[in-house]
């Protein structure tokens, strides 16, 4: 099983880097609201892990237990590469990527903020800004490890359901 998640975990996380750095190379922040365009990106690979473990391994049979085991380590191990890889490029490639995901992210919140405090109040909007200020590259890197990791967990939930086969009950003959 762990051959398998890894193998396409790294497949997950080398295909959501690919998407960071054509983002980035077309000029738009890949750390921002873009990077949902590739939110496709573990659905097709867990399913792909998942499907390929049942019928390769487990002769064309999956519990759904373990279809949820290797969907979520292959997001775990995609989601692991994929924010080291962030974290490689902004630290050695270009670091002013997190100053700019902050401060469009504080633009947002000042274009709304009105309306953010009506709903939420003064002190809630404040205590949003002041935890934006304070991003830097770890505080990135782990969430985007924590995102793709939750966004695997429902994944996982979803294709060990679809993907789960159980062998049939044959009675012992008499």
């Amino acid at each position: 099983m762990l051959r398998y998640a890894l193998h396409y975990g790294g497949i997950q996380g080398v295909a959501t880097f690919a998407l960071f750095i054509l983002l980035y190379m077309i000029g738009i922040n890949p750390l921002g609201n873009a990077s949902w365009l590739g939110a496709w990106i573990p659905v097709l690979i867990i399913s792909k892990s998942t499907r390929s473990y049942r019928d390769n391994e487990l002769e064309g049979f999956i519990s759904y237990g373990e279809g949820f085991r290797m969907g979520f380590l292959t997001a775990a191990a995609g989601g692991l590469l994929s924010a080291l890889l962030v974290f490689i490029f902004c630290t050695l490639v270009d670091g002013t990527l997190i100053d700019e995901f902050k401060n469009q992210t504080l633009m947002q919140l000042e274009q709304v903020e009105n309306q953010m405090k009506g709903l939420i109040g003064d002190t809630f909007y404040d205590n949003a800004v002041d935890t934006y200020n304070k991003i830097n590259l770890q505080t990135v890197v782990s969430g985007e490890f924590f995102n793709k990791l939750l966004g695997g967990l429902i994944i996982s939930l979803i294709t060990a359901a679809i993907y789960k086969k159980d062998k049939p009950f044959i009675p012992p003959s008499a």
